[in-house]
């Protein structure tokens, strides 16, 4: 039968050409030739079928084996070699944490036996510790060297998932009920108050007049213990995470617990012990369809007892927060105190610039952006606004330009920059450098790259940002390639959460899926690569976007130094995990590591991180309210700014509703 589609072959009527020879049909998952099609789709030029089950010179009996040894199927083995290759690579610290979130994320049906295989490795410090106390070497593993693995092992579970060993299917640890209720408070009993009363001393002094005057407010409310309702204003520069950090040690230092959150990773990793508020108050994931949502967190739970005596809440970035975040947070403060006064009578300080990004809404419009800031949340009308308005980056840096910038910014933020007849404004020549090209922008930020990778700090205070994630992605590939070293891939295995609907959704479909806020199917990287973590996995240290640069590749974990925060220089292991998009209307599951590379990331995801130099690839102009402003702002002085946009022509939407008090 002649070919009904592609291009028609020269002097033979009816008669087309195309590059596929075939289709592959998909098949019920119960039937034993899935793996065998699995294999068709992913192995290159088999020459036959005896062939294609050959992995890496090693002839497999089935199909199935083959798949497996391609790791093109989820089996409890990968742990096995996880926790293997991470036993002749890494620390028992390392181990321990590695081996929490594979229990908090991947929930391994044989947590124990993985336990017994490899608690040698997870206690090795242990050991180490307990020769050099008793100062003899021949001591070898106790039950109560395991023990106190397996101690710190459920601590680490507690704070990642707010469960105990025993929910994972493994003994419980031996240790009191008040020790095991406790974990949350000491976390946050843990600073030293006589540390957080030096950097008080040393630090007030400090401030300027307005800072002050701020800072005096909020610790009168403190004393007040009445709660209270605050917005604290604050555009780039002017200090504001340097007077949070300071309320922060003011109440540590008299042993009182004070939250610090933020609304992104990145600005939570700035304050000291801050987490994001999603992982904090356990809010649901789908918070923007609930308008009566509450928190997660159970009145008898260790948080609860946490926010009972919480003498302060901070919440930073707060501006990219749903109304409904906020408005859960009232409900189960109410609910845990037993109290009808407003956030059941905690104080709560939300910190923020109206002028950065609102909440992301999927496909919205206008009218959704604003209905879902939380200006426009009843519980807005209660708020007290303090404000911040001297710039105390331009005062620091003595630069008449750097003056002129933050003035430029304003403008920029306000929506006063003058806007031409095609809905573009042109950026002031004084306030950034125009670049010609993509490869004159990734010079300009990256110069020599190939050797300066290897000094994080570098690599660190600089990124390339863009409003879409396409424009991200291909960036991040071309600026890779200029590494040296060779490129490693890890394909994810992506299955669909309701077996049923497999036949309708292949398996090369799901592969094809490139969503925002997951990583790639097919996640290609090098060592020395830049990456940014998409999930949380243990906050603090390491949050839904935390930079983080590649150390070592290996084949089931992933090893890589923190780049930015408190925890910068530490070196933590990464393994896959299972991710569910929840904006999509096929529910399909992705296990595969949770980064992306991250020489250049989106705009949104920059938000609370300041750098000392920055490109802006705008080819595709920003599309959300205050995108040019954040994008802008991560810099200060203009020399520090690149941006590739046509005659410095591109958007910038401000929503000036979202501006009014």
């Amino acid at each position: 039968m002649p070919r009904k589609q592609g291009s028609p072959v020269a002097a033979c009527l009816n008669l087309f050409k195309s590059n596929a020879l075939g289709r592959l049909f998909t098949v019920n998952p119960r039937h034993g030739v899935l793996y065998l099609r699995l294999l068709l789709v992913n192995v290159t030029g088999p020459l036959s079928f005896q062939d294609i089950r050959k992995v890496n010179g090693q002839q497999y009996p089935t199909y199935k084996d083959a798949c497996l040894a391609l790791g093109l199927l989820e089996d409890d083995n990968q742990w096995e070699c996880m926790l293997a290759e991470a036993a002749l690579n890494c620390t028992a610290i390392q181990i321990r944490l590695l081996f929490a979130i594979v229990l908090t994320t991947c929930f391994p049906a044989r947590a124990q036996i993985l336990w017994e295989n490899h608690k040698d490795s997870m206690t090795d410090d242990i050991l180490h510790q307990h020769r050099i106390r008793c100062h003899d070497l021949t001591i070898t593993f106790s039950d109560e060297m395991y023990n106190e693995a397996l101690i710190a092992i459920e601590d680490l579970c507690i704070v990642i998932a707010n469960l105990p060993l025993s929910n994972f299917g493994m003994n419980s640890p031996n240790r009191t009920a008040s020790d095991l209720m406790n974990t949350e408070m000491n976390r946050e009993l843990q600073y030293s108050t006589v540390e957080m009363a030096a950097i008080v001393a040393r630090n007030v002094p400090l401030m300027n007049e307005e800072q002050r005057t701020i800072y005096d407010r909020i610790m009168l409310a403190v004393s007040a213990g009445q709660g209270g309702f605050f917005f604290f204003d604050a555009p780039g520069g002017t200090g504001k995470t340097f007077v949070i950090s300071l309320i922060l040690a003011e109440i540590r230092s008299n042993n009182g617990i004070a939250l610090a959150v933020a609304s992104s990773g990145i600005a939570a990793t700035l304050l000291d012990g801050g987490r994001t508020a999603h992982s904090v108050f356990k809010l649901p994931l789908n918070i923007q369809n609930n308008p009566d949502a509450v928190c997660n967190i159970k009145k008898q739970s260790s948080m609860a007892t946490v926010l009972k005596r919480c003498k302060l809440i901070i919440w930073d970035e707060c501006t990219m927060a749903h109304k409904h975040s906020l408005e859960a947070l009232n409900r189960t403060l109410k609910d845990i105190k037993n109290s009808d006064k407003l956030f059941g009578g905690t104080l709560l300080v939300l910190s923020g610039d109206f002028r950065q990004t609102l909440p992301v809404i999927p496909r919205s419009t206008y009218a959704d952006e604003i209905n879902a800031c939380l200006k426009s949340s009843p519980l807005w009308r209660n708020v007290e606004k303090l404000q911040l308005k001297i710039n105390m980056r331009v005062q620091m840096l003595q630069d008449p330009s750097a003056e002129t910038f933050s003035k430029q910014l304003l403008d920029i933020g306000d929506g006063k920059v003058a806007i031409d007849e095609t809905g573009y404004v042109k950026l002031p020549t004084d306030f950034c450098t125009i670049a010609d090209s993509q490869d004159t922008l990734i010079e300009q930020i990256f110069p020599d790259v190939h050797t300066q990778y290897i000094n994080h700090e570098w690599l660190a205070e600089r990124a390339i940002l863009a409003a879409k994630n396409v424009d991200v992605d291909n960036l991040n590939l071309k600026i890779q390639m200029l590494l040296p070293g060779n490129l490693v891939s890890y394909k994810s295995i992506d299955t669909v959460c309701d077996d049923s609907e497999a036949v309708n959704f292949p398996t090369e479909f799901l592969n094809s899926l490139d969503l925002p806020g997951m990583p790639p199917h097919n996640l290609q990287l090098k060592v020395g690569s830049p990456i940014i973590l998409l999930r949380n996995l243990n906050p603090p240290r390491l949050c839904n976007g935390t930079r983080l640069v590649i150390q070592k590749l290996m084949k089931n974990v992933i090893e890589a130094r923190i780049l930015n925060g408190k925890f910068r220089g530490e070196n933590i292991l990464i393994p896959r995990i299972p991710i569910i998009p929840t904006d999509v209307p096929i529910q399909f599951k992705r296990l595969q590591f949770p980064i992306r590379l991250a020489f250049a990331m989106t705009i949104n995801k920059s938000q609370g991180q300041t750098m000392s130099v920055c490109g802006l690839d705008l080819r595709t102009p920003c599309f959300s309210h205050g995108q040019l402003y954040v994008a802008c702002s991560r810099v200060g002085k203009p020399s520090s700014l690149f941006v590739l946009a046509k005659d410095g022509l591109t958007k910038n939407i401000v929503h000036a509703i979202a501006l009014r008090d």
